[in-house]
């Protein structure tokens, strides 16, 4: 039905394709050389995680380097120096925030992810010198997310984003209270009628991680903001729709 009225009235929407950490499917995640190849595929944004370790803001998505790298141990028991001289794959280093933003073009969406402790006022310390790209912040955290907004205030070319797993009654309630509008959430537990209810009340909806061409079509067609993918290559097609 939400199809139908959508298409009926003409309704067209930006619909933003999203590499997930880059474009992991192709390029070790997190990495430059996986946000460039995610670029490469004509994707609207970028997505990655951050941490901070020695005063620097480092992209990676797990607390420790065991997955991702050829080394072992916590991510907060090891130097900045440590991390840089890692293998994160194909003889990738670990990037901070700053070579990402300065290596994507100001075109390019760049999603944050507040992921490790006392990430939210250091990045919105960060962005602040950035003011002719476009960001997303994002987070699980809703603390990091308090101490971001607290910091960075609101800027045109920000917007925040709460992160959940299930879009529920309470996430939209956890969201008006930091007057958040929009909601990233999986796709594994997303429901028609919770949706439709989400859109209904004004909230811009990102789904992840959405790898199919089919179920990237189908939310956007329902109104979806956008999804994340970890291969930007397979919904590059949808670009051309």
């Amino acid at each position: 039905m939400l199809i139908r009225r959508l298409k009926d009235e003409g309704v067209t929407q930006p619909f933003y394709i999203i590499g997930h950490r880059g474009a992991p499917a192709l390029a070790p995640e997190n990495t430059l050389p996986s946000f460039a190849r995610a670029i490469v595929e004509r994707v609207d944004g970028i997505e990655l995680d951050v941490h901070k370790i020695d005063r620097h803001l480092v992209v990676i998505h797990d607390r420790s380097v065991d997955r991702t790298s050829n080394g072992t141990g916590a991510l907060h028991e090891l130097s900045f120096e440590a991390l840089r001289q890692l293998d994160f794959g194909n003889g990738a280093t670990i990037p901070t925030l700053v070579e990402v933003i300065e290596t994507t073009p100001s075109s390019i969406l760049i999603n944050v992810e507040l992921k490790g402790q006392h990430t939210g006022q250091a990045v919105a310390q960060l962005l602040s010198h950035y003011p002719t790209h476009r960001f997303m912040v994002s987070s699980f955290d809703r603390r990091e997310i308090v101490h971001f907004t607290k910091e960075f205030g609101t800027q045109s070319n920000t917007e925040v984003a709460l992160l959940g797993v299930r879009l529920t009654a309470k996430l939209m309630d956890e969201a008006r209270q930091l007057d958040v509008k929009t909601l990233n959430v999986s796709t594994k537990f997303l429901k028609a009628k919770q949706l439709s209810l989400a859109l209904q009340n004004g909230f811009r909806i990102n789904v992840y991680t959405v790898n199919d061409v089919t179920r990237a079509r189908q939310l956007r067609d329902v109104g979806v903001a956008g999804v994340f993918t970890d291969d930007p290559a397979e919904l590059k097609v949808l670009q051309d729709e």
